[in-house]
Formats: structure tokens, sequence, C-alpha cells
């Protein structure tokens, strides 16, 4: 099997102002994939350069601060998000009891966000591909990998 060599593109820094950390984090994902049967495309990789900044600001908008751990975890759920969009699959429905894990708040935020990604494709995800998302989120905060300044474990456990 190949193994593509690491890029980073203009704008992809890590944090900063002028970018997210999407080239270096689109890279962590590439290597963690990289022996699997699908490695990192370079269409996959303009794929996560749309995605991960709109995933970035809704964090950011929800008040998540994402660890490195969970930066990974999600940008591994992206790239197949963004597989399935590019290939019009869809995901199966999960089961009702799991939308009751995650707060409205944060569903409502996920499918504005996979809007966004999806609408300009022509694609409209499901439920499924939206609540997925949207427990990255949850698991962020509670496990106070998302916590907001000033949160304690007492509030975080009350926004959950």
């Amino acid at each position: 099997m190949t193994r593509r060599t690491a890029r980073t593109t203009a704008g992809d820094g890590t944090g900063g102002p002028a970018g997210g950390g999407e080239g270096p984090l689109t890279e962590r994902v590439a290597e963690a994939v990289a022996d699997s049967s699908e490695p990192v495309t370079d269409t996959d990789r303009a794929d996560l350069a749309e995605l991960l900044p709109l995933i970035r600001r809704h964090a950011a908008q929800q008040g998540l601060v994402l660890d490195e751990e969970r930066q990974l975890a999600v940008a591994v759920h992206a790239l197949a998000f963004v597989r399935r969009v590019r290939h019009g699959e869809r995901l199966d429905p999960l089961a009702d009891e799991l939308y009751a894990e995650v707060p409205g708040a944060l569903l409502t935020a996920a499918r504005q966000l996979v809007d966004a990604y999806c609408t300009p494709r022509g694609h409209t995800a499901p439920d499924s591909e939206v609540l997925l998302l949207a427990l990255h989120f949850a698991v962020a905060r509670h496990t106070g990998s998302g916590a907001r300044p000033g949160d304690t474990e007492t509030t975080r456990g009350a926004q959950a």
C-alpha cells in the first residue's frame, strides 16, 4: 500500500487566527487511517478543508474547546461523513432513545452545520448523521474537554 506524504496548505495553521489547524488535523487523520483500505485522498483533504472550519466555528459558538483527542475523533468522523456525502450514501436511522441523550440546542446547531456543508452539494443528511455529530459535542461538553470557562462539574452536568 502506498503511503501519502504529509502536506499542509497555506492558511491551515495550528489554531491561530489565520487558520483553525485543519491542515495538521487532516494530516493526523491521514496518519490514523493510512493503513486502512481507504487512505485519505486529495479529494478528502479538499472536503475536510471545507468542513473542519465549519465544525471549529460550531464548537466555538457552543462554547466548546475540543482537546486533541476529541478533535481527532471529530475529524475522523468528518472524513467518513464527507465520503458519505460525496457518494450519496445515507446512514440508517438510529434509536430514538439516543436523541434524548443530546441537548436540543446541540442537535439544532449540528443540523445547521450539516446543512451548511450538504446543501451546496445537493445532499440532505438524515437525522442520524446530525445526531452522530452532535454526540461528539455532547461528549466533549460532558467530559470537560469542552468545558466553558467558569463551568463546574455541577453546571456541566446540568447542561448536558
